[in-house]
């Protein structure tokens, strides 16, 4: 018998549908708007039996989502699916222990119940598995069971981020950083009517096989308006597990989408505040569980900041939390956290007071002042919060660093693509801008598109699919010409550096010269996007073996990073390097000379004595001054490459053979034959042990002692 769908209550004689469609489908579904599952698995009644039937329409009309199988390998796999959200296994009649021990051991499995006939059956079951919660008989007493712990879930995956006082910036948590760049880009925006109806078209198709969420997508559709934000969020149903898992799995598509609900909601807060009268200073209470690895991260961030990645719903009585986090830390491996937020209404508008409860605006920010052990096992801890002053020197920083991230002429949500991609989150970034471009008439923000979606393959080293994006918006601008004709340069250098990527010299070459003709006629003669195209073609040219057209691009490309860069940056090493190299094989050693001895000059100053760059500059260095015929230098130079290797290098290291070789030909020019016999042999004997019989380096090492012992 195969998986089955969940069944409405609205017909229980619906047949129910199979794993390839119904469950795939629901299993995306849940992926995409709730962080937790009912799984119910039945392999004793008929699928179509009325007392079954009933008994799943009345769970789905709790907890809503709730999946069917009949069959426990499906089950299993569908589980392991789950990613990271939690699921409630509701086992129906006889229980293996087979299958208890293979579910129990699954990550994603919070908690199993057993639904039966016989409760003291089973009863010695919860003293063996840990994650079974209960033995039910009674179908109203498990759908409440499961509707709290649903509860309990869903505010378990509240997303967190800690901000230590020592934190670098640029550090910060991907998380924090997503939450308030999408809050500043949403609060600018303009929403209307337009946008309800069309996150309410999307919940119809999303929810197109559970009828309990379609009624309320048409309750929410019809009287939006007639209720408010704060009211449909607190309400029990889509809204807030969708924007809870939006908001924790930084789905892109889902949240411009709700964009319209955070503002209102946010709005409503702010005027909240704005009406409320109180003006001393009080507690909130919120519990959660927390993993170790989140509780470690908590400690190391005493001191500093919290922020809670969503709106947050707290409760001014003690009770309810301390409840929660008490229940969390028996029944879980979490730990169970009960924040204790001490709250100066003078601070902030960042909150809505409702009855006893205070609902917080999404990126809320706390001090995190101190962390207390409720019991010997570290199991349940309570941590003192204070709301932070909007003029604190640490939100100011915050603020500003977002601000920075955020600054571009570009459209919110183009800018927030950007910044998804430099966070590396490819696949929400490609959310983004797949939804701009089914949403956008214009030409060219369809190439801006384009370019970014060819960023985010060539990101993800698929390059041939970035070439495709690259070229897509290439042939707009070819009709469409670009506003910004430097839009159009970068275009080219992406696809040049594409090409390259999969060895296509040719047309990589042909898009450099072309980004390099825009970029000198409308970029300053030393601007460094010159020094990087200089750089780039200069690299194809030593791939052709035209060295003379290389050595010229790599000393443009050199007199433009040696005006900004500091004098001993490691890049200047680089270029002097490559311009040496080119050097030496025109023939031009006075210049190739030059180079190597710049370039040891700042190695000597930025490396330890006996760093092995050093052996390249020297090894380079004694070559020049071999072919300049200098043996005595080129000797030396040789021989302090020798001496950093033998200081840091095992015996019978590969290298060691370089270095033999070129002190036996240096030996050979110096007419000292038996010396260079002598060092040939050592480097033909190292190579043997590296190296495979026919390798060209050995044959040459081989060539060069043969030639020498002729001259015995």
């Amino acid at each position: 018998m195969g998986a089955e769908n969940s069944v409405n209550n609205k017909n229980t004689n619906q047949s129910l549908t199979t794993l390839e469609h119904g469950l795939e489908r629901r299993r995306i579904i849940s992926q995409k708007v709730r962080n937790s599952i009912v799984i119910c698995l039945n392999t004793n009644t008929d699928v179509k039996n009325k007392d079954w039937q009933r008994t799943i329409a009345e769970l789905q009309h709790t907890v809503h989502n709730c999946v069917t199988f009949s069959d426990n390998d499906q089950c299993i796999e569908f589980t392991q699916t789950l990613d990271d959200l939690k699921a409630c296994v509701v086992i129906f009649g006889s229980v293996g222990q087979q299958f208890i021990s293979r579910i129990h051991n699954i990550s994603q499995v919070d908690s199993i119940y057993i639904f039966c006939n016989n409760k003291q059956r089973y009863e010695s079951l919860t003293k063996v598995w840990s994650k079974i919660k209960g033995i039910f008989t009674d179908t109203t007493l498990i759908c409440e069971t499961l509707k709290q712990t649903i509860q309990h879930c869903e505010q378990n995956a509240l997303p967190l981020s800690f901000i230590p006082s020592t934190k670098n910036l640029d550090q910060l948590d991907i998380s924090f950083v997503y939450t308030h760049f999408l809050k500043e880009i949403i609060l600018t925006r303009h929403f209307g009517d337009e946008n309800i109806k069309e996150f309410t078209a999307y919940c119809r198709e999303l929810f197109a096989d559970n009828e309990e969420e379609l009624i309320d997508v048409k309750e929410f559709e019809n009287k939006y308006r007639q209720e408010t934000p704060i009211w449909w969020y607190k309400k029990h149903c889509f809204i807030n597990p969708m924007l809870n898992c939006a908001l924790r799995s930084m789905n892109g598509n889902l949240l411009i989408c709700m964009g319209f609900f955070i503002a209102d909601l946010h709005q409503q807060i702010e005027q909240s505040k704005s009406d409320s009268s109180s003006s001393t200073n009080f507690k909130v209470y919120y519990g959660q569980g927390l993993t170790k690895n989140d509780f470690e991260q908590l400690k190391k961030s005493r001191g500093g900041l919290i922020s809670f990645n969503n709106f947050l719903l707290t409760n001014k009585n003690l009770t309810g939390s301390l409840n929660f986090a008490e229940d969390i830390s028996a029944r879980s491996d979490l730990v169970g956290i009960m924040f204790v937020m001490n709250i100066d209404p003078s601070q902030s508008s960042n909150y809505s007071e409702i009855k006893d409860e205070i609902l917080f605006s999404i990126g809320t920010i706390f001090r995190i002042n101190d962390i207390k052990r409720l019991t010997s096992s570290n199991r349940l801890q309570e941590v003192h919060l204070s709301l932070i002053n909007e003029k604190d020197k640490d939100h100011i920083a915050l603020m500003n660093y977002i601000r920075q991230e955020n600054n571009s002429e570009k459209d919110g949500w183009y800018r927030f693509g950007a910044v998804l991609i430099k966070m590396n989150r490819f696949d929400k970034a490609e959310q983004v801008y797949q939804l701009l471009l089914e949403e956008t008439k214009d030409m060219n923000k369809k190439a801006s598109i384009y370019e970014q979606l060819g960023w985010i393959e060539y990101k993800r080293e698929k390059y041939s699919e970035a070439i495709t994006f690259y070229e897509k918006a290439l042939m707009i601008y070819q009709k469409n010409p670009a506003i910004n004709q430097l839009d159009l340069a970068n275009l080219y250098y992406g696809i040049a550096t594409a090409y390259s990527k999969i060895d296509n010299s040719s047309k990589a070459l042909l898009s450099h010269k072309e980004a390099l003709k825009i970029r000198e006629q409308l970029l300053p003669s030393d601007h460094l996007d010159l020094a990087k195209s200089y750089g780039n073609i200069g690299l194809l040219y030593v791939a052709a073996n035209d060295c003379p057209t290389a050595l010229s691009y790599f000393e443009k490309e050199f007199a433009i990073n040696q005006k900004f860069l500091p004098p001993n940056h490691p890049d200047l090493v680089v270029a002097l390097m490559d311009i040496g190299v080119l050097s030496y094989n025109t023939d031009n050693c006075t210049k190739a000379l030059a180079s190597f001895e710049k370039a040891l000059e700042i190695r000597q100053k930025i490396l330890p004595d006996n760093d092995l760059g050093l052996v390249e500059s020297y090894n380079n260095i004694g070559l020049v001054y071999n072919r300049m015929s200098d043996q005595p230098k080129a000797l030396l130079n040789h021989e302090k490459a020798l001496a950093i290797r033998e200081k840091v290098l095992p015996k019978n290291h590969p290298d060691f053979g370089e270095s033999y070789n070129n002190i036996g030909v240096t030996y050979e020019n110096m007419n000292n034959h038996t010396q260079a016999c002598s060092f040939l042999e050592r480097a033909i004997e190292v190579g043997l042990c590296s190296l495979s019989a026919d390798d060209p380096i050995l044959q040459l090492r081989k060539d060069n002692l043969e030639r020498v012992k002729e001259k015995l």
